[in-house]
């Protein structure tokens, strides 16, 4: 199912950018910003920091949408969160050592905002893509999170970074942004999409579990 293929690639632009950021914001800190080991790593643990509430207000933004427009809301919450980090990663990508370090450490807390948003989004719509095989959905695009730190770390952070400390973050934000463009492909004829609303709601609609003999 192409829909899941580019639900894993979604959900690799979300945790697998988290992983990434892990695995840089430290060194990017203290090196590009000259800033001490213990301070450099207090600013990179920011970025985790909005995991205690971001990733459910992800959910919570789903549910809301999906309560007042169907499940296109859920839809545009995945399409929105996608879009506004691979925004804020793009500014990131162009705040310079000129600048004081706490402009980047603002943009950076916008920027991990939507990352675990988009993650509480992504599993807003997961259950619903494959509900005969959830469990093996669910698996993929969880790997899909691993699959998207390997891409950004070998294709962007590893061979651009040694060219120039910011590049790596551009092409990276612009890669998170196209695709975020990729989220009208979700469409079922059941639920509908971004732009359709549901062709056949009956469409893939559970079969009725038939009753035991209670003789």
């Amino acid at each position: 199912d192409p829909r899941i293929v580019i639900m894993i690639l979604q959900y690799g632009a979300c945790f697998g950018t988290e992983l990434a950021m892990n695995a840089q914001l430290a060194t990017h800190f203290r090196t590009y910003f000259q800033m001490e080991a213990g301070g450099a790593s207090v600013l990179a643990g920011c970025f985790g920091l909005m995991n205690l509430f971001a990733r459910s207000l992800g959910g919570i933004v789903s549910d809301k949408l999906f309560s007042k427009f169907g499940f296109p809301g859920r839809i545009w919450a995945q399409f929105l969160g996608l879009f506004f980090e691979g925004l804020f990663l793009l500014a990131f990508g162009f705040v310079d050592n000129s600048q004081q370090w706490y402009v980047a450490l603002i943009v950076l807390l916008f920027f991990s905002t939507f990352v675990q948003m988009s993650e509480g989004t992504s599993y807003g719509i997961v259950p619903f893509m494959n509900p005969k095989q959830l469990a093996c959905t669910s698996a993929l695009v969880g790997a899909g999170g691993n699959l998207g730190a390997v891409i950004a770390l070998w294709c962007f952070y590893k061979p651009l970074g040694p060219i120039n400390t910011l590049l790596p973050f551009k092409v990276h934000g612009v890669y998170v942004l196209v695709l975020a463009l990729t989220s009208p492909a979700f469409y079922w004829k059941d639920k509908g999409g971004m732009f359709h609303k549901a062709a056949a709601p009956e469409f893939q609609k559970p079969e009725p579990v038939a009753e035991k003999d209670s003789a």
